[in-house]
């Protein structure tokens, strides 16, 4: 039998738990639920809707910078 979207998101959430991995739910568009966590070396945005499940995942430097004019410099960019 088919998973439905909420019994795909339920399930995987556990699964973070039970790993204890803390995670983040944000929803974008009234279509879709993402989950946002990180693993050692890899950030991960797990998107779920009502037919399918997909990810992306983010991995690069994460070196702290104290750099203050070209965080200033990157958040002006955004605009």
């Amino acid at each position: 039998m088919k998973k439905d979207g909420l019994e795909r998101v339920l399930e995987f959430l556990l699964l973070l738990r039970e790993r204890d991995i803390e995670f983040r739910i944000e929803q974008q568009s009234p279509d879709d639920l993402i989950v946002h966590f990180a693993l050692v070396g890899a950030r991960i945005e797990v998107t779920f809707d009502a037919d399918a499940m997909d990810y992306c995942v983010f991995t690069g430097s994460e070196a702290v910078s104290t750099d203050i004019p070209r965080l200033i410099e990157m958040i002006d960019a955004n605009k």
